[in-house]
């Protein structure tokens, strides 16, 4: 990778000469994603010899970081994490907003505060201004990206290698963008795997605050029908907490050059990570009281998802779910209304449940009728269900064709 990051880096010392000189880009000597931002970089006029001096005022920059305390709050542990990880490296963890404007910057003492100047919160770093860079070439990118030495577009850039990702919301919207600056590009592969699995924990940080919110104003509109989401919501709270613990250890691993464990750590949190966003998505659409659209939906895939969610449930019941289908079945049904029935018909169940109970789910289609119908049967195998417990709960969707 090193060999890889120092041919690259010959070449676009080359590049940077040519442009300078003739000021044409060279597509032959730039790896692509850098060769798009240099001509985005030119076209807005960014100065190659210098970065254009574009800082907000105090209070604007004061504004700035109250209408984005969510995004700061969240990423505040992961800052520490990755300078962490760093380790005694010269480096500086950075965060962004939409517009490529500094929300926040760590590092070391040396870089943060000595005589050369980094840019600090305010600052401006879009491509027009700043040329290729971390952040604002990965939100131009709309994906991670790595700028080494002189691939830089502005040659007061070449001492560092960036690397910077997006940050998105769960509706997939930019929320902002987080980066790194070492001095050593070794050191810059050796953080990458912390960096990208940082970003995914502060997009699940967020995830969490907006959980916060949408379950006080749920449990305010409907307290009864909601409370066992909250219990829900604290089962992946809990779940994404156990994934940053894992990637706290991991940055402190890393920093103490135990690579191969570190990875397996961080690979793990990641893991955890994506469950969690899997979940809180899935979340989102039951606490939502919207309506969506009627559209095919493979209805298996989403008792699946619920029977995931509701693991710590069951396990707490000690109550047994059982699947039963054989092969995946598609109805006609609004998406956030379908699972709100399908959960409301587990939590009925678990009702009627007492420990030890095991409830089938049967997804059969009724193809005289051109249905599909969902049988919650508590016990079915035994038939010991008192009178007062119901055995059988029963819903039917259109089957989508």
């Amino acid at each position: 990778m090193a060999q890889r990051i120092s041919s690259s880096s010959k070449n676009a010392w080359e590049a940077g000469r040519l442009y300078r000189s003739t000021r044409a880009i060279s597509a032959q000597l730039l790896r692509s994603p850098i060769h798009r931002a240099w001509e985005r970089s030119h076209l807005q006029g960014a100065n190659p010899r210098a970065m254009q001096a574009e800082q907000l005022s105090v209070r604007e920059t004061e504004q700035l970081l109250e209408q984005n305390r969510d995004l700061i709050n969240a990423a505040r542990p992961y800052f520490r994490m990755l300078s962490q990880a760093a380790g005694q490296e010269r480096h500086a963890v950075m965060l962004g907003d939409r517009n490529a404007i500094v929300l926040g910057v760590m590092g070391d003492d040396q870089t943060i505060n000595g005589p050369e100047p980094f840019p600090n919160s305010g600052s401006l770093l879009s491509e027009g201004i700043a040329g290729a860079n971390g952040i604002g070439t990965s939100l131009a990118e709309a994906g991670y990206v790595e700028i080494a030495a002189t691939e830089h577009f502005i040659e007061g850039f070449h001492p560092f290698t960036c690397q910077g990702i997006p940050l998105y919301n769960e509706k997939r919207e930019v929320t902002g963008v987080f980066s790194i600056s070492v001095r050593r590009p070794e050191v810059g592969q050796r953080l990458k795997e912390i960096l990208l699995c940082a970003s995914h924990g502060i997009e699940a940080d967020l995830m969490v605050a907006n959980l916060e919110k949408d379950i006080r104003q749920v449990l305010a509109a409907s307290p009864d029908d909601y409370q066992p989401l909250e219990k829900l919501k604290q089962d992946l709270i809990q779940s994404h907490q156990a994934a940053r613990l894992k990637l706290e250890m991991s940055s402190r691993l890393v920093a103490r050059s135990r690579l191969d464990y570190a990875l397996q750590l961080v690979q793990q949190a990641e893991q955890s990570i994506q469950l969690f966003r899997r979940r809180a998505n899935l979340w989102h659409d039951l606490a939502s009281s919207q309506r969506g659209i009627v559209q095919s939906i493979c209805i298996t895939d989403k008792l699946d998802d619920l029977i995931d969610l509701l693991k710590t449930e069951i396990a707490i019941r000690r109550v047994e779910l059982v699947p039963c289908w054989t092969e995946p079945i598609r109805v006609l049904a609004d998406h956030k209304e379908l699972i709100r029935q399908l959960l409301r018909y587990f939590l009925k169940s678990f009702e009627q449940m007492v420990e030890g109970d095991s409830v089938a789910v049967r997804v059969e289609k009724l193809s005289m009728d051109g249905l599909v119908q969902v049988s919650f049967s508590i016990n079915p195998e035994l038939h010991l269900i008192k009178e007062s417990r119901q055995a059988t709960l029963v819903l039917t969707f259109p089957l989508a064709t």
